[in-house]
């Protein structure tokens, strides 16, 4: 599809309604793409970028720059993603996108109201925006879903905590080579080697190069965060081994004096204390069971059951 841009994105359904003065849009498949641009140095580029889409970057040529986004699907991030190359010079701008997205983005943008800018520039910068407009919000749902991990890990063990957290860390791990990639991308045309944009342009495009680096640093910490959560998990493991262990040494230290007791009154001797005093058996048991009650008052006492 072609558009003139003109503040706004007006379609255009007549080619020979196209003035030389006036800046074309193209929104078009790879196919399309293909087939009309055929040969030119910039199309070779492109199509070897468009062909397997892996991340985002930008290629700074003589008289264009040329280059691939590539978004994760806010649905879902480990297994979608929405890829588009674009290509910018002077009155041209085209983008390639077989998904439809853009064309859908292109029509909700605002109309371009600053008059200092290029509008080819403008216009690529306002879809980078519509991209990360509401990724400060989306990441902070991330951040309360890790909230909410930490007061159940504070409460009690979480039985999927591992499940939860791998595919958080993965999640979060997608987000943060997104912004990483594009505040890259974005620097990078903002050094404008080629001369393609002016002062505001380049203003412009370091601002939105901050927002994407502030996401990425937002990234880093929610992943620091999940690092915190890991520890705080495998430290009440290890407590509560250690509470099983200091049960298990309880009960073993209460029967080791009745053990001995019956290993000295299990010796083949004819002369032992009480062995033939009719209330010996009786003795040993009640001995027995104030030596275990003694030693459940002392473990009391040092709060060894707490």
């Amino acid at each position: 599809m072609k558009y003139k841009l003109n503040r706004k994105l007006i379609p255009i359904f007549d080619e020979s309604q196209i003035e030389s003065s006036e800046i074309l849009v193209e929104i078009m498949t790879l196919g399309e793409f293909d087939e009309k641009y055929k040969g030119n140095y910039h199309h070779e580029l492109l199509m070897d970028s468009m062909e397997h889409i892996q991340y985002s970057k930008v290629e700074i040529l003589r008289s264009c720059t040329i280059g691939t986004i590539l978004v994760p699907d806010k649905q879902d991030l480990l297994e979608k993603e929405f890829g588009f190359g674009f290509y910018i010079h002077k009155r041209h701008v085209i983008f390639i996108d077989d998904t439809k997205r853009l064309q859908k983005i292109a029509a909700r943008l605002p109309e371009i109201k600053a008059y200092d800018t290029t509008l080819e520039a403008r216009f690529f910068i306002e879809i980078i925006e519509f991209l990360i407009n509401d990724d400060v919000l989306y990441l902070q749902r991330y951040e309360d879903m890790l909230v909410d991990v930490e007061e159940e890990l504070l409460e009690h063990t979480v039985d999927d905590f591992h499940t939860d957290m791998l595919r958080y860390r993965r999640e979060i791990m997608t987000l943060n080579s997104y912004y990483q990639q594009m505040t890259e991308a974005l620097q990078m045309m903002s050094e404008n080697k080629n001369g393609l944009f002016n002062a505001e342009d380049i203003r412009l495009l370091r601002v939105v190069a901050n927002r994407a680096d502030r996401l990425y640093d937002n990234t880093k910490m929610l992943r620091e965060y999940t690092v915190q959560l890991r520890e705080m998990y495998q430290s009440q493991i290890d407590i509560e081994q250690n509470k099983t262990m200091r049960i298990l040494t309880v009960v073993t230290t209460i029967f080791m004096p009745l053990t001995l007791i019956a290993g000295w009154y299990g010796m083949n001797f004819e002369h032992m204390p009480e062995l033939h005093s009719p209330y010996g058996y009786i003795g040993v048991i009640a001995f027995s069971v104030l030596v275990v009650v003694g030693e459940i008052i002392f473990f009391k006492w040092k709060k060894w059951f707490d």
